[in-house]
């Protein structure tokens, strides 16, 4: 877990970057979390396919969080059919919500951008 996690220091433009996590920062892992934020337990095949990635993508991913400690798998099966469901961890929904903070904040630091002036007013 060493070098995961939010960073606590501030940018030097002044934008904080205290909640941004750089395992977060990988699309299918931040998806793959904001999934499972709304969800008790998600299978393997219904989060693979909501996400629109491999099998490889999706193991390596959830992996990753898994081992991070922002995922918890479970694995049995369903009849002879060998099943895997994922759940965010208390840890892993703690992080998503200050990364989505620090995403948010980092939009409002720098303001909409600012509309051209219609030619014809």
């Amino acid at each position: 877990m060493s070098g995961h996690g939010p960073a606590q220091a501030d940018s030097a433009d002044g934008i904080s970057v205290s909640g941004r996590d750089p395992l977060l920062e990988t699309g299918p892992r931040l998806a793959l979390c904001a999934l499972l934020q709304g969800a008790d337990w998600v299978d393997f095949a219904t989060a693979r396919d909501m996400l629109a990635v491999s099998d490889s993508a999706i193991s390596k991913h959830s992996r990753t969080l898994e081992d991070a400690g922002y995922l918890e798998v479970r694995k049995g099966s369903i009849g002879r059919r060998p099943r895997t469901w994922f759940r965010l961890t208390a840890v892993g929904r703690g992080a998503l919500s200050a990364h989505l903070a620090w995403l948010t904040d980092l939009s409002r630091a720098h303001g909409s951008p600012e509309q051209p002036e219609a030619a014809d007013r």
